[in-house]
């Protein structure tokens, strides 16, 4: 599995996560951490009792497996954001490095490797690599973190004076907030009356608009509801004796990322909003309504993989933030395709006008408008 993320990572026509996050990434690169930790105190474990059970080393093999898998498909994807093919070569040789240090770990663990040292050298092995691989994660990091936008309102753990778990209840509170408003939005847009100078066909666009949008709001509101209700779950699960503020800052990417993925489906959500507004209104049109849909399944997803690298194996309340995410994804595919049919039959309307049915004045007039067109499309071309 590591060998074909590395492939992926030199394919040019793999373009990796498109819809990855800085924050993501770094909360990555936190798991990919603790994995090598956890590999190499389950591997000291069994070569004290080789006797004993081999579930754990299992385990947590598959565990740093996975992780590094995830990490060179975001690092993949998140090189769109540096500034040159430098930046962009360096993310990707040190992405490649951890990967290669990481696949050393499931080589010097063979039962056929481990054979040939001595009782006495085998931990010192484990331990070596693990501390390779943490200095190489390290690099990562440094390198990603150059990635961070300079955004003044960006929540940073590390740096901020106030706590922690009132912080990301506030946030996740403002998130829902924001979803509960988009919704008030749209409901006072559906219930208003309609402008009598639209034609019926007009009314049954903005109605299949204003509907669907509807629908996919409400799914969105669903999502927020589950991702809190996901976090409170890790938080309760991962604290053990110490306090909620220990916990978020302990694993500080993995909350920044929550908070930045929350904002983005909330800002994604309001945008759509502000859109479908647009469209009934006149002064947006269809295809930026299509545009907004996928930005909030975009949104969606990286709220969904901000709660799964922290979220526990078979955990119901993350199988539940799934299936919100599922339904999120599915009423932005029905709203896309309801507006690209929409366009069709309005495209059939221009191309199908009956030139017979008008006067000479509309005639020449239409006749005109197509030369203007035709003259800005050539302007355009020289």
């Amino acid at each position: 599995k590591t060998d074909e993320a590395v492939f992926n990572l030199s394919d040019p026509s793999n373009p990796g996560n498109m819809t990855v996050t800085v924050e993501h990434v770094l909360a990555t690169i936190e798991q990919v951490h603790d994995s090598g930790n956890s590999l190499t105190a389950s591997f000291a474990g069994y070569l004290a009792n080789p006797d004993g059970d081999q579930t754990q080393v299992i385990s947590t093999a598959v565990g740093l497996g996975n992780g590094l898998d995830h990490l060179l498909a975001n690092i993949k994807g998140i090189v769109r954001l540096a500034d040159n093919e430098d930046a962009v070569e360096r993310l990707t040789k040190a992405a490649r490095q951890v990967a290669l240090i990481g696949r050393q770990f499931f080589i010097k663990g063979q039962s056929s490797h481990m054979e040939r040292l001595l009782s006495s050298e085998r931990p010192g092995v484990i331990l070596d690599t693990n501390r390779e691989l943490q200095q190489s994660l390290a690099t990562l990091t440094g390198l990603t973190e150059s990635l961070v936008p300079k955004d003044v309102n960006r929540v940073s753990v590390t740096t901020t004076s106030e706590d922690i778990s009132d912080l990301v209840e506030r946030e996740m509170l403002s998130a829902a907030r924001a979803i509960d408003e988009a919704v008030a939005r749209l409901q006072a847009l559906i219930n208003q009356p309609h402008d009598s100078s639209l034609s019926d066909h007009q009314i049954q666009v903005h109605d299949a608009i204003l509907d669907s949008s509807m629908a996919m709001t409400n799914a969105i509101a669903q999502l927020i509801r589950a991702a809190t209700a996901s976090q409170k779950e890790i938080v309760a699960q991962g604290q053990g004796k110490s306090s909620k503020e220990d916990f978020y800052k302990k694993n500080n990417r993995w909350t920044e990322g929550l908070i930045s993925a929350a904002k983005a489906v909330a800002v994604a959500t309001n945008n759509l909003v502000e859109t479908a507004d647009g469209v009934i209104k006149g002064t947006r049109s269809l295809e930026h309504l299509v545009v907004a849909a996928r930005e909030v399944s975009a949104a969606t997803i990286q709220l969904v993989a901000a709660s799964r690298v922290k979220s526990q194996l078979y955990s119901r309340t993350q199988e539940r933030l799934e299936l919100a995410a599922k339904a999120v994804t599915e009423a932005s595919a029905h709203l896309v395709r309801a507006t690209q049919r929409l366009t069709e039959k309005e495209e059939e309307n221009v191309k199908f006008e009956d030139y017979d049915k008008m006067s000479n004045l509309e005639f020449k007039s239409k006749e005109m408008e197509q030369q203007v067109h035709i003259l800005k499309l050539e302007k355009e071309l020289v």
